[in-house]
């Protein structure tokens, strides 16, 4: 039986062609690979693009929010620094200008009817917004009376009379409600005391009403009574809460005029 072989350089021949093949389709599957690779960059480079752009902007208006809120935060701190500033000075003014007018007094008469008469004891050593005065039955107050500085804001009502002295009960006292009118528009209002000089009021939501509007006595006089601090409402409510503060420090008022 006779076997047939195959020259050596057909062998030979056949491994290099096989060889030259493989290497052909390892760089033909690179040149294709590396081809879809780069349209596939090419396909996504805008959706990176426009993901980079939105992540920017989502900063740039987390950081503008952050920076708004900031702001409205020193807002109100300076506004509440103002309204206490300008307390203050109020307060201190009419210290001055009651010293001023015991002097012009002379006594417990002057121009202005009424009796002068000191603050023997205020808030804190009284209690509930009560202070206690040097004038009394023999100088003629009866239960009633309205105390006011001299300069003229109101501060409450004679409640008790004694001898010598008598007890005032002032206005800001808790849950004491006193009518009163709202000075921008001439609203009419319930003063509603809080304690410790401090009173709330409850006004329609359209009521139109600032920080630093006065809030006046209901009679003729129109009396100052409280000051505008703060206004408060809520996105469904139908009143606006009105908190307000008297012109005066009660914890360090000396005197008062008694009005009969």
């Amino acid at each position: 039986m006779r076997t047939s072989y195959l020259p050596k350089n057909n062998r030979s021949g056949v491994r290099i062609k096989k060889i030259f093949f493989l290497v052909a389709v390892f760089f033909a599957g690179a040149a294709l690979f590396s081809l879809a690779e780069g349209l596939l960059v090419s396909a996504v480079s805008p959706l990176w693009k426009a993901e980079n752009a939105v992540v920017r902007s989502l900063t740039k208006v987390s950081g503008s929010w952050k920076s708004r809120q900031a702001l409205i935060r020193e807002n109100a701190v300076l506004k509440e620094k103002i309204l206490s500033l300008e307390l203050e000075s109020r307060a201190l003014r009419l210290l001055v200008e009651s010293d001023q007018a015991l002097f012009e007094l002379l006594g417990r008469s002057g121009d202005r009817p009424g009796i002068i008469a000191a603050v023997l004891t205020h808030p804190p050593q009284s209690p509930y917004d009560l202070i206690v005065i040097d004038a009394g039955e023999r100088d003629g107050l009866v239960i009633g009376a309205e105390a006011a500085l001299p300069e003229g804001p109101v501060l409450g009502r004679v409640v008790d009379i004694f001898s010598n002295s008598a007890k005032v009960k002032l206005f800001s006292s808790a849950r004491e409600q006193t009518n009163a009118l709202l000075e921008r528009h001439g609203v009419p209002v319930i003063l509603e005391g809080r304690g410790g000089g401090d009173f709330i009021v409850e006004v329609p939501r359209d009521t139109e009403v600032e920080v630093g509007d006065r809030i006046i006595s209901h009679d003729i006089r129109g009396s100052l009574m409280a000051v505008v601090g703060e206004v408060r409402v809520g996105p469904t409510a139908s009143f606006k809460e009105v908190l307000a503060k008297s012109p005066a420090n009660i914890f360090t008022v000396r005197f008062v005029r008694i009005i009969p």
